[in-house]
């Protein structure tokens, strides 16, 4: 039998430890209002220009069109694929492989015909090619109007989880935080097509994850609509990928991937999380954690205001004009 002293230091013990999380956070909430307040003329010197948008292969309007500029490791490869167009290139092998008419990939036996770079083989390809179709499928952020002034100028980090199924990538999990890392959505995606690869390794979800998918491609992008306008700043780490994946057009945007290039080249997040912010993501057997890697971006612009000297040369130039 639990004596009652012990359930009455047990309960006090609980409550002086929410009272010591709830003066971390709002101590927190308290230090970054006053940081962006003190940093305000600075932020947006962290957004990406139009050419920036443009060459790290952001989706932009041309005319009544979207158009995706290819990285320089997309180059030498088509990134979309036109109704006729049976060929896709395969991202695990880089294999040439052939679809059905109607795009999907199908499994006609057990035999390997692709293998990772672990030695590890599989049956079917995967590849990340979309169709030319998805480029009219694009939609912009709501106008700034009086119902959602509030969150112009406002920052919201997202990040995108991804499976593939046999017509390619899908969206498996979303999610958004706030400027203070708070989740305004957590959403598993339910693809359009069969799942052939959770890639689990990477995405952190699995069959029993997508038991529980209540949201669609489209459903998801308009709860993303309901917290921002056109003005609202987007922030994520190779955040062109995501809003290629979410359809979003998004002119108001930070990349970490781009705010600490280095040579020319763009460290992951979980090295700049590691060497900047010194804590560990991404190393659970069970995968990525989208929430983990959105929450990361975000510190990571705190870190660069707080610090623009550790910035690409780019941005510690356009900083130090201020």
């Amino acid at each position: 039998m639990i004596s009652s002293n012990y359930a009455v230091c047990t309960y006090s013990a609980l409550t002086q430890e929410r009272i010591r999380v709830g003066i971390a956070a709002e101590y927190f909430r308290q230090s970054t209002t006053r940081l962006l307040k003190e940093k305000l003329n600075v932020l947006p010197q962290l957004l990406l220009n139009k050419n920036q948008i443009f060459n790290y292969g952001f989706p932009v309007e041309m005319g009544d069109q979207v158009y995706i500029q290819p990285n320089e490791y997309q180059r030498d490869r088509e990134l979309f694929y036109s109704d006729n167009d049976s060929t896709r290139v395969c991202t695990r092998c880089q294999s040439t492989f052939h679809v059905n008419t109607d795009g999907s990939q199908a499994i006609t036996s057990s035999a390997a015909i692709c293998q990772d770079i672990d030695g590890i083989q599989y049956n079917f390809h995967i590849h990340t090619q979309q169709p030319m179709k998805n480029l009219k499928l694009f939609k912009k952020a709501p106008k700034v109007n009086e119902f959602n002034g509030e969150m112009s100028g406002k920052l919201f980090a997202i990040d995108v989880e991804s499976v593939y199924t046999s017509k390619g990538q899908e969206v498996g999990r979303v999610t958004m935080v706030d400027y203070l890392g708070t989740t305004l959505i957590d959403a598993i995606v339910k693809p359009e097509n069969q799942i052939f690869d959770y890639v689990t390794k990477y995405s952190g979800l699995t069959p029993n994850h997508m038991q529980f998918a209540t949201e669609t491609l489209d459903s998801v992008r308009e709860r993303i609509f309901d917290h921002i306008n056109e003005e609202s700043i987007l922030v994520g780490h190779a955040l062109n990928g995501d809003l290629k994946s979410l359809r979003i057009l998004h002119s108001n945007v930070i990349d970490t991937s781009v705010l600490f290039e280095s040579n020319r080249r763009r460290p992951s997040l979980q090295k700049l999380t590691s060497f900047h912010l010194k804590r560990e993501i991404q190393n659970s057997a069970g995968g990525h954690c989208s929430k983990e890697d959105a929450v990361a971006s975000l510190q990571l612009v705190y870190f660069g205001l707080m610090n623009p000297h550790l910035l690409s040369p780019f941005y510690q130039v356009s900083c130090s004009m201020l």
